[in-house]
């Protein structure tokens, strides 16, 4: 599956109408792109340019990258000394853990940014979530999110596959239906 420019045109047609109230969220106001991991790099051009497109259309957006954010969640683990498997095992569990490990650390350094970005309205583009494998799901990052405030539209740029509704992030963990928003296919 290569880069589809009119499904990301699609993308930024369904972000307008999902933030003037014109698209149903199922609950949350995501809109997500799934696309192929391989194409990061022209997902993330088409993403620095998408800001602007939507000032087209009268709305405000900024670009968030997750990465920083996950990376300054983990620092402490990159100082965690380990000596045994059972070290390695307790630092696996953590990290994982849904609601304390990376996902559940990476919402409590980002969700103020977030907010505080969204305060006008602003559309939040979500971009650079790589970093969030093999901890977590995007999906379970998104509804973090919104719990802690963030209820802005979120345009995701998601990379894997969609079959459907159901997500696989990375093509690598198994799809999860548990998306509320609408996806873009």
């Amino acid at each position: 599956m290569a880069w589809d420019d009119a499904l990301f045109e699609r993308f930024a047609e369904a972000t307008v109408r999902m933030a003037r109230g014109q698209l149903p969220g199922y609950g949350h106001p995501h809109v997500i792109l799934p696309y192929p991991p391989k194409e990061e790099l022209t997902c993330i051009e088409a993403v620095r340019n998408l800001p602007a497109r939507l000032r087209q259309e009268g709305l405000r957006a900024a670009v968030v990258p997750i990465a920083p954010y996950v990376a300054k969640a983990t620092e402490r683990y990159a100082r965690r000394r380990l000596t045994e498997g059972e070290d390695y095992k307790r630092l696996e569990q953590d990290m994982a853990d849904v609601q304390n490990g990376v996902i559940g650390r990476t919402v409590e350094v980002c969700a103020p940014d977030l907010v505080a970005k969204a305060a006008d309205d602003t559309v939040l583009v979500l971009c650079r979530l790589g970093a969030l494998y093999p901890f977590g799901h995007v999906s379970a990052l998104l509804e973090r999110l919104f719990s802690a405030g963030v209820r802005s539209t979120l345009a995701v740029v998601y990379p894997g596959t969609a079959d459907g509704t159901a997500l696989s992030f990375l093509g690598r963990l198994d799809p999860t239906g548990a998306y509320r928003g609408h996806i873009v296919t």
